[in-house]
Parts: C-alpha cells; sequence; structure tokens
C-alpha cells in the first residue's frame, strides 16, 4: 500500500466526517420537506415498526413503506394536512411515529439505516442498525461535538476519553489483585503439592 494514497484517504474521510458534523442538516435527510421548514418533524423508528400500514393509509403523501424492510418511513415531511397526519400518528398501534426537533432529523434518519456490519472469519458481515436510534443518535451527536472540539482530525477526537471514576478506578484494581492472587495461590499450591510429597517419601 503506497503510505501517500492512504495519508489522502484518511483526509478526505476526515473532512468528510467533520462536514458531517458541522452541516449535518443538508444532504444526508431521506426525507423532504413540502413547504417552509418547520421546528418539528416526523420521524419513523423501523426498528419498532410492524408494518399495518395505517400511517400510510391515513396520509399517503407523508408516509411511504419501505417494501424491502417491511418498515414505514416518512417520504415527504407534512405532505398531508395536519389532521391527517395527526390521525396518522394516533393511529399506529405501536407509537413507531415520533415528533422531534428538525436538527435531530438527518442524523436518526442516517442511523436508521442498516449500515454493514463487519465480519469476523467464517461468519459474513450482513447489516445492521442500532437497537435504540435515539441512544444511538445522542452517542453519535456526542462524538461530532468531540471533533468538532478536538479540531476536524477525527483521531484527536478519539484520544479524548472520560474520565475514570474513583469506584471504576476501585473496581478495577480489586480485578487485578484478584487475578494475581489467583495466580499466586495456583502457584503456591503446586509447590505446597511438590514438597508434601518429597516429605511422604
Amino acid at each position: 500500500m503506497r503510505g501517500d494514497l492512504r495519508k489522502d484517504y484518511d483526509a478526505s474521510i476526515g473532512q468528510m466526517r467533520f462536514h458531517f458534523g458541522t452541516n449535518a442538516s443538508a444532504g444526508f435527510s431521506r426525507s423532504s420537506w413540502k413547504g417552509p421548514p418547520r421546528p418539528e418533524a416526523l420521524f419513523v423508528d423501523e426498528n419498532a415498526c410492524i408494518g399495518c400500514r395505517e400511517c400510510v393509509h391515513h396520509a399517503s403523501n407523508t408516509f411511504v413503506m419501505d417494501e424491502a424492510t417491511g418498515c414505514a418511513r416518512v417520504k415527504v415531511q407534512y405532505g398531508d394536512s395536519d389532521q391527517n397526519i395527526e390521525v396518522s400518528v394516533d393511529s399506529c398501534p405501536v407509537n413507531c411515529i415520533h415528533w422531534v426537533d428538525r436538527e435531530e432529523l438527518p442524523v436518526l434518519e442516517f442511523l436508521i439505516q442498516p449500515q454493514p456490519k463487519k465480519g469476523y472469519g467464517v461468519f459474513g458481515g450482513g447489516w445492521e442498525r442500532p437497537a435504540n436510534v435515539f441512544m444511538a443518535a445522542k452517542a453519535f451527536n456526542k462524538q461530532l461535538q468531540q471533533q468538532a472540539a478536538g479540531g476536524s482530525n477525527p483521531r484527536t477526537a478519539q484520544s479524548t476519553a472520560d474520565k475514570e471514576t474513583p469506584a471504576q478506578a476501585e473496581a478495577r484494581a480489586s480485578a487485578s489483585m484478584k487475578i494475581k492472587m489467583e495466580r499466586f495461590s495456583i502457584i503456591w499450591n503446586f509447590f505446597k503439592q511438590v514438597f508434601r510429597e518429597k516429605r511422604v517419601q
């Protein structure tokens, strides 16, 4: 592998990640807006959606069924009248349609898309999405804020880890001591058994 190509690639990926964090509302959203943007947006948690099609039945210009996954998603924000949208939100049997802030929408829509999963050994990679997209979005935003505070280099942002609490330090020291004591007791019991056998002979 050529070092100069790798350096250029790392630089371009770092700029793309930083660009996503600084201008997340432009170009990364799966849904479009009808009319002027409002402070709230609709979001369908596709992990919770059971594919009942109630939202599509009541507000077909706003919601669409993704036939590949069997889940509903928002196609056009406020594509129908406010009354039809309220009826579709209320008719959802599992409450998978959420009102979110407009700034949160691109990150949520990005994270709910199935992402490629790493494959290890003979196990295939496949696709996965976070089980709780709202917690994943919170962690993602925290990482973006750390990157913005640390500059455009993603490696410096990742190196700033959370500080260890006193309880964590005590638990780590206690676990380390137990491991050392187990090793010592194995060696001690071995020598004890060897010397006991020599005395018997």
